[in-house]
C-alpha cells in the first residue's frame, strides 16, 4: 500500500552509502567551487563515523554558523512551471534542457546531469558523485531489499523484508514507475524534435537514482520554491537528528546562496 511504499523509501533514503570512487579528487570540486564564489568549513571524508563518504567540521561551530555557501549560480534547478508566479524566470541559472521543462522536477534535473555530464563546467561536481546508484526502490531487486530491510531496528521496516510478494511488487512498481517517466521524457523531447537529445533509458535510470537521493527543495524567494542539486551540500549524510539544516540567503558576497547551517554546537571533526 501507500504507507509501505513510502516507509520503505524513506529507510532507503537514511541508509549510508559506502566510500565511492570519483574521477576527480575531493579538491578539485572545491577549487570548482571556490572559483564560483563558494564558501566551507567543513571537509570531505571517506571515513566517517557513520562509515560512509560524508562531511566533517574543520573546526567548532555554533549554533546557527555557517558551514557551507554555494552560489545559487553554481547549482542545478528544475524550471518553473507556466503557472508559478517566479520573478526573473528567464535569468534562473542552470535549467534543464527547455523541452523537458513541463517535466517533474527529478526528471528535469535527472536530463540535466545527463546533458552536462561532458562539460567542462560542470565536470569537477558531476565527477564527485558516486560511481554506482545509491540503494533505492527503483535499482534493488527484491533479494538486494531484503537483505536491506532485514537488517533494520524498525519492526514495521522488518515486516516489508519478509513479505515476498510485496516487496517483488514495490520493487517493480517502483521501476514501471520510473519507466514511465522515461516514457514522458521521450514524448516531449520526440514533441520538439530533440529525440537526439534523450538518453537511454539505463543512462536515465542511473541518473534518476542519483538525483532522487540527493536533491533538496527550497523556497528560493524570487526563484519559487525550487528542487535543486547543490555541490558538496550533497555529501552530507541523513540523520534522525540533523547536526545542521540548509537554507536560502538572498544576498551574499556572491549573490543568492544556499547555505548549511550548524543546528547544533559542533565540535570540529564532528560528522554533519
Amino acid at each position: 500500500d501507500d504507507d509501505s511504499k513510502m516507509l520503505l523509501q524513506l529507510f532507503l533514503a537514511t541508509l549510508p552509502q559506502p566510500p565511492s570512487r570519483t574521477s576527480v579528487r575531493p579538491t578539485a570540486l572545491l577549487d570548482w567551487l571556490a572559483a564560483r564564489g563558494g564558501g566551507w568549513s567543513v571537509d570531505v571524508s571517506d571515513q566517517t563515523p557513520s562509515g560512509s563518504r560524508g562531511l566533517l567540521t574543520t573546526r567548532p561551530a555554533e549554533t546557527g554558523a555557517v558551514l557551507l555557501e554555494v552560489p545559487l549560480s553554481a547549482t542545478l534547478m528544475d524550471a518553473p512551471t507556466d503557472d508559478e508566479a517566479v520573478e526573473d524566470a528567464a535569468l534562473l541559472p542552470q535549467l534543464s534542457p527547455p523541452w523537458s521543462r513541463g517535466l517533474p522536477a527529478a526528471t528535469q534535473l535527472s536530463l540535466s546531469v545527463l546533458s552536462r555530464r561532458r562539460s567542462d563546467g560542470w565536470a569537477a561536481f558531476l565527477a564527485s558523485w558516486p560511481a554506482e546508484s545509491p540503494s533505492l526502490a527503483v535499482s534493488c531487486e527484491p533479494d538486494e531489499l531484503r537483505a536491506l530491510l532485514a537488517a533494520s531496528a524498525d519492526p514495521g521496516i522488518r515486516r516489508l523484508g519478509t513479505d515476498g510478494e510485496e516487496l517483488a511488487s514495490l520493487s517493480a512498481e517502483s521501476c514501471a514507475h520510473v519507466s514511465s517517466l522515461y516514457a514522458a521524457a521521450r514524448d516531449a523531447a520526440e514533441a520538439a524534435y530533440c529525440s537526439g537529445s534523450l538518453p537511454s533509458e539505463a543512462s536515465f535510470r542511473r541518473a534518476y537514482g542519483l538525483v532522487s537521493s540527493r536533491c533538496l527543495v527550497l523556497t528560493t524567494r524570487a526563484h519559487g520554491r525550487r528542487t535543486l542539486l547543490v555541490p558538496l551540500l550533497d555529501f552530507a549524510n541523513h540523520e534522525a537528528e540533523p547536526a545542521a539544516f540548509f537554507s536560502f540567503a538572498a544576498a551574499t558576497a556572491s549573490g543568492p546562496a544556499i547555505r548549511l547551517q550548524a543546528a547544533r554546537p559542533l565540535s570540529a571533526g564532528e560528522e554533519v
